[in-house]
């Protein structure tokens, strides 16, 4: 199948696929900031004492992620964390439409969260986007719906997917640049983590009733 023809949950994986990647890989660059210094437990900090302010430090608590290896140094989960990071990127973007192409993305889903690549977006990301891609392989018979429906659906989706992308834009590199200029405001910093989860389950349920439709001029 085409790029051109993809369907709207498969347009989903690839791209938020790829933000799941993107976000590995900023896990990933600070822990190889904090060199030899051990893993001493499975709970890390990803990012390095008040790095790279104390105002952004704070505010993610320290970016958090987990490591199922202990006693390595940070730079050596840092490499671990790119390298699954980046096959997660590379996967999404060019081989899931190959054979077993949706368990190897959920497979690298779980190598970001045991390798210090963050838990946060396997879960709320990467777990709903294995559930509605199964879903849509299981549940093939389309639903007949109007033209207006039609609209309605591709509208709604296109405003979630806009909102996900706006909400990791805002944190990265939104976050960085206003937390070098003083505070983050405890309003935009909400605002942000309760669109995140809100802003993929709705591209992926208007995403599925798009897919999933006939229209009546169709027939």
């Amino acid at each position: 199948m085409s790029k051109s023809t993809r369907s709207k949950i498969q347009l989903c994986l690839s791209h938020f696929g790829v933000i799941i990647g993107a976000v590995g890989i900023l896990h990933g660059i600070p822990e190889l900031l904090q060199g030899s210094k051990l893993v001493g437990t499975n709970s890390v900090m990803a990012l390095p004492e008040n790095w790279p302010n104390s105002e952004l430090f704070t505010v993610l608590n320290g970016h958090p992620a987990f490591s199922i290896l202990t006693g390595i140094p940070f730079y050596v989960l840092g490499i671990l964390a790119i390298m699954v990071s980046s096959a997660l990127t590379i996967h999404a973007l060019f081989f899931l439409e190959k054979k077993n192409g949706l368990l190897i993305f959920a497979l690298l889903n779980i190598g970001v969260a045991l390798f210090g690549a963050g838990v946060g977006t396997p879960i709320v990301m990467g777990i709903p986007l294995v559930i509605f891609a199964l879903i849509s392989r299981r549940f093939s018979n389309k639903k007949e719906r109007s033209e207006a429906g039609k609209k309605l659906n591709l509208r709604l989706f296109w405003i979630f997917y806009a909102l996900q992308v706006f909400s990791w834009v805002l944190f990265f590199p939104g976050f960085v640049i206003i937390s070098s200029f003083g505070k983050i405001p405890e309003a935009v910093f909400m605002f942000d983590f309760m669109i995140m989860p809100i802003s993929i389950l709705g591209a992926l349920i208007f995403g599925f009733r798009h897919d999933n439709t006939i229209y009546q001029n169709q027939q």
